[in-house]
């Protein structure tokens, strides 16, 4: 594999990523979870652009499914758990510029996701808690949100709850699981699964995967043998990235040492079924997981270290992968891009 790493720019506290499509050109997204920016870049030259000066603590990025520039974000959601005045904002790339709209507040709104029932766009969120006395008060447990967004994005919606009872609920990801769509929420109790209903008056189900404490989460069928892995960063901003495999019960595959870990991704990396982890302290690295068919072992390529990433979004185009990468810890915003070797 050959790697490719470009700087795109500087953003102090840099946690938040993502990307979208403008003139069908990949737009990377990168912005801070303190005060500050959210600025974005080409891939292909240097251009940035400040798609807003603040106030800043964004948690996620989520463009509109079938909208080119169109994207919800958080703000005011600071270090560390300030978050009772989070907001959720609707952003749009017209005419060369970017116009921001706050949609509704949205208190301790850590993770969310948007998704399409009938052509319609539904909102999926999870709070981190339900409010705070102090920094490390986890006596209020998340919950999990879904509702229907309101006409041209930009107005507030209904939601309703879906889960409740999640302490530290940090872990999100979607997945499709025995051919349904569903996503995966983590916190203290284990791992619980929420599916998406066929249609948009239908019951939505959750069930309880794991039962022990997960900080975060993805999959990926990284044996090939056409069942998808779950792999987890435990416990809390956790010290050890694990594969699980179902084999009557879930069970460990692998586990490898971490140091405050804050990024798991799963999914094809130039047609190999690979994990991406991330962790923020001691070597600070970004790594790919993979399994050696012909060994039967996991292989760990290193792709940064120093950097400490909090999160990443990664992009396919063509004969390649753009991984995009909020270095947090240095204040970095890089491209890597990932060929062939």
């Amino acid at each position: 594999m050959n790697i490719h790493k470009k700087i795109l720019g500087s953003i102090e506290k840099v946690y938040a990523t993502a990307y979208t499509k403008i003139d069908n050109e990949l737009l990377f997204l990168a912005a801070t979870e303190g005060r500050g920016q959210c600025c974005a870049y080409e891939h292909a030259g240097n251009q940035e652009t400040v798609v807003w000066d603040g106030p800043g603590g964004t948690m996620n990025i989520v463009p509109i499914p079938g909208r080119e520039g169109e994207f919800l974000a958080t703000q005011q959601f600071f270090p560390v758990f300030d978050a009772k005045e989070c907001m959720l904002h609707y952003v749009k790339y017209e005419e060369g510029s970017w116009s921001v709209k706050p949609v509704m507040p949205f208190p301790y709104l850590h993770r969310f996701d948007l998704f399409v029932i009938s052509g319609e766009v539904y909102f999926i969120g999870a709070t981190l808690c339900s409010g705070k006395e102090f920094q490390q008060d986890w006596s209020k447990p998340g919950a999990v949100y879904v509702g229907k967004l309101s006409e041209g994005f930009d107005k507030p919606f209904e939601t309703k709850k879906v889960l409740d009872g999640i302490t530290k609920n940090h872990g999100f990801c979607a997945v499709t699981w025995d051919e349904k769509r569903g996503y995966f929420i983590t916190g203290v109790e284990g791992v619980f699964l929420v599916y998406i209903p066929e249609d948009a008056g239908g019951e939505w189900k959750t069930e309880r995967i794991l039962d022990h404490e997960v900080s975060d989460i993805a999959v990926c069928d990284i044996d090939g043998d056409g069942h998808l892995e779950i792999g987890t960063i435990e416990p809390f901003h956790g010290n050890k990235f694990v594969i699980y495999k179902k084999d009557a019960g879930w069970k460990p595959v692998y586990e490898q040492d971490i140091d405050f870990g804050h990024v798991v991704w799963g999914g094809d990396i130039l047609g190999k079924q690979s994990f991406l982890v991330g962790y923020r302290r001691d070597r600070m690295e970004l790594m790919c997981i993979q399994k050696d068919k012909s060994t039967g072992k996991m292989v760990t390529i290193q792709i940064d270290e120093d950097t400490g990433p909090s999160q990443i979004s990664v992009a396919h185009e063509k004969d390649r992968v753009f991984i995009l990468s909020a270095n947090r810890q240095i204040d970095e915003v890089a491209l890597y891009e990932l060929k062939k070797a």
